[in-house]
């Protein structure tokens, strides 16, 4: 559901919500279990709230690192997918002006039918419903049929040859980043109940001064809310609220187009 809201709309539900509860749940324990204004059991508490506190971070740290290498990974992907058929399509004048105009048009058709199918937010597309539109044959194709008579030729369609390898392999990387999550549901239960326990404990952290003892739990609720924003943000790297744009694909289109 969180997938389908703008991004402000994804922190102002995580964030407020999130320190909104924590700060009710004070109020309740604070009616209902007075005895821990008294501060007698802060030493155990603390403890434990300091102890949970460092599994919680090494576990979610763990996991936000974890899909924010996805994350970049799927923007290097992307970058160098489009722009290696943009060099293909301007190393190809050693082939003369009409090989080249063959290749650009291979070129052109793609990047706009990357663009085209590229997930709309929070609706990922499947691989079976934009592996034929985005097909790299056209240029295999017109590899395979070139006949070059002179050194820089040949050095031409080896290496592009080599990209266009590299290129279907990150375009496979993408239609499969496109159609799933990266987190499965274990680690969302993990990450929830983790969370839990840490505002449980805080909140049982007594402190007499009342603003002061609300102010340090929605201190520590920011915190977790912010953490759970992460995970949530970057789940999704081709669809979510924070994705990665298609705008190298556009680029390359504008550049061709004009050139």
């Amino acid at each position: 559901m969180l997938a389908d809201l703008p991004l402000w709309a994804v922190m102002a539900v995580i964030i407020v919500g999130l320190t909104a509860f924590a700060v009710g749940l004070q109020a309740v324990i604070r009616r209902w279990i007075p005895e821990i204004q008294t501060r007698r059991h802060n030493d155990v508490a603390g403890f434990l709230a300091a102890v949970i506190g460092v599994i919680y971070a090494v576990t979610v740290g763990f996991i936000i690192a974890e899909q924010w290498d996805n994350f970049t990974d799927a923007k290097e992907r992307t970058y160098r997918e489009a722009f290696s058929l943009g060099a293909i399509a301007e190393g190809s004048s050693v082939l003369g002006p009409a090989q080249q105009a063959k290749y650009t048009e291979a070129v052109l058709t793609y990047n706009r039918a990357v663009l085209h199918w590229w997930p709309k937010q929070g609706h990922s597309e499947t691989e079976a419903q934009t592996r034929d539109a985005q097909t790299l044959e056209p240029l295999y194709t017109l590899v395979g049929q070139a006949q070059p008579a002179s050194e820089a030729q040949r050095a031409f369609v080896q290496e592009t040859t080599a990209e266009l390898g590299q290129v279907a392999r990150d375009r496979e990387d993408r239609l499969h980043r496109a159609g799933q999550a990266h987190l499965e549901w274990p680690l969302w239960v993990l990450i929830a109940f983790a969370s839990a326990v840490v505002l449980v404990f805080c909140a049982l952290f007594g402190l007499e001064t009342r603003w002061l003892h609300y102010t340090m739990i929605t201190g520590v609720a920011f915190a977790v809310a912010s953490n759970l924003m992460l995970v949530v943000l970057l789940n999704h790297p081709l669809s979510g609220a924070l994705r990665v744009s298609p705008d190298s694909y556009a680029s390359v289109v504008e550049d061709l187009s004009t050139g």
